[in-house]
């Protein structure tokens, strides 16, 4: 019997795969975008030690057992935005199933239910696929910025969800 895919708080057993999740979607997504050294110096250990202190911030879609994907979903004050998700990532074999839709709506749903109006989402600029995924979910272009990760900046594009 097929389990059907649930939307629920992470648990600390759940740490080990969303750090599977992390480090092989950066590694496969980022590639080219990314310092490879930075990307190759990625280990699901190292991450296991960051996850570890964040995951209650999480919401996981789960098939049974099987971590597919996860979300950081918080409030936040980022000039018109109230909320934002932080990180969406699914396992990169299961792209294309609908489970960063179905994470979005949950977002969602979750930010009108506590009375949140706007929710931004930040993703590398050159990252087209994530770009055009957050377009099709309703976003509008709003922002730019960088990030640094690996003592290099990264241009930065977010989008701008009205959850009225």
């Amino acid at each position: 019997m097929e389990n059907k895919i649930v939307v629920r708080n992470a648990e600390k057993e759940d740490v080990r795969q969303i750090a599977e999740i992390l480090v092989e979607d950066w590694q496969k997504a980022y590639r080219g975008i990314m310092d490879s050294d930075f990307l190759d110096s990625m280990s699901v250990d190292n991450r296991y030690e960051i996850e570890i202190r964040r995951y209650q911030h999480y919401m996981v879609a789960a098939d049974g057992n099987e971590i597919l994907g996860y979300a950081w979903l918080q409030a936040a004050e980022d000039g018109d935005a109230d909320c934002e998700v932080i990180a969406l990532y699914v396992r990169y074999s299961k792209r294309n199933n609908g489970i960063g839709k179905l994470l979005m709506q949950y977002a969602f749903s979750h930010f009108r239910e506590t009375g949140r109006k706007r929710m931004i989402v930040w993703c590398l600029k050159e990252n087209y696929e994530s770009r055009k995924f957050y377009v099709k979910m309703g976003g509008k272009e709003y922002r730019t910025g960088t990030h640094n990760w690996g003592g290099k900046e990264y241009e930065m594009i977010s989008y701008l969800y009205d959850l009225q």
